[in-house]
């Protein structure tokens, strides 16, 4: 009976001194955050937490280093703590700071639904709480707000939505009634007309330099072909007969033969070796010389008597 009494002591006052550590690092804590030595404060409700055996909780400390992780801006682990505390036995006043805190928390994060939620939580535990009550108010006047600028910016992108494909619409018009348009009517389009060697844009191509831009000028390379004839059977893609990037339309030489398109657009003589105009004009002569024969045949014949049938 006696060493069973002893043990009961010893057991006790050992509880005694845990109870009596954990005490006294929470009041240090609660000084430290007083004065906004917030990482100090952390540090002791830690120590705190230290002093307790398995299975043992203290609601303080827990929740003050919830509160000293908040004021840090730690969000994410405030967050974690609050939730963490064990509910089970604490009275709705507890339970109502608790969501109190994590609606705040939530709040910090930008979290709107679940801050609203941890308030309205807080309330039914606390009804009385006005601050709750006015943090709930600013959280759904927040989430109104949040809604509306949402909402004003589906407007303004379907907005910018339907000006872009106007704008598209509007350029594809613009591009097609360009692509439609042929000023000198030689079937190659004045967009292409207007392009360099490069493919650039250049309304004042002239090929060669006459003062009339290509788009406006039926003989763009003054070969003496009509552009009509090189441009090919698709004037829209322009034939390029020597494949060295220039059309025919704006090519002097477009077979790279050597000779000029000027030369090669003139009717042709035709040309006979020395050799062979002798021997047509021997065969011409000896022609003449056999007709001349024959007609000295024919007039020594004596002409004979006309008869008369009447």
């Amino acid at each position: 009976m006696k060493n069973t009494l002893s043990l009961i002591v010893l057991c006790f006052c050992i509880s005694f001194v845990y109870a009596q550590k954990e005490r006294k690092f929470i009041r240090e804590g609660n000084t430290e955050f007083s004065n906004e030595k917030y990482i100090e404060s952390e540090i002791k409700y830690k120590k705190a937490l230290d002093q307790l055996k398995e299975n043992q909780a203290s609601f303080e400390a827990e929740f003050n280093l919830g509160d000293a992780y908040f004021k840090q801006e730690k969000y994410e682990e405030a967050l974690n703590q609050f939730k963490s505390i064990n509910q089970e036995g604490l009275t709705k006043e507890q339970k109502a700071i608790i969501h109190h805190n994590l609606g705040n928390t939530y709040l910090a994060k930008q979290d709107i639904d679940n801050a609203i939620n941890s308030y309205k939580t807080a309330l039914k535990n606390n009804p009385f709480d006005d601050e709750t009550r006015y943090n709930l108010i600013a959280a759904q006047k927040m989430k109104q707000q949040q809604q509306e600028q949402q909402q004003n910016q589906d407007k303004n992108k379907d907005q910018q939505d339907q000006q872009n494909q106007d704008q598209q619409n509007k350029d594809q018009q613009n591009q097609q009634n360009n692509q439609k348009q042929d000023s000198d009517g030689d079937g190659i389009p004045d967009e292409k007309e207007q392009e360099d060697q490069n493919g650039n844009k250049n309304p004042n191509q002239d090929t060669d330099n006459d003062g009339t831009p290509d788009y406006q000028d039926e003989d763009s390379d003054n070969d003496g072909k009509p552009d009509k004839q090189e441009a090919g059977e698709n004037p829209s893609e322009p034939k390029d007969t020597d494949g060295d990037g220039t059309p025919d339309y704006r090519d002097t030489d477009s077979n790279n033969d050597g000779t000029p398109d000027s030369q090669d657009s003139q009717p042709q003589q035709n040309n006979i070796s020395k050799e062979d105009a002798q021997r047509i004009l021997n065969a011409l002569n000896q022609d003449e010389q056999e007709l001349q024969d024959k007609m000295k045949k024919v007039k020594g014949q004596p002409v004979g008597n006309i008869e008369k049938n009447w």
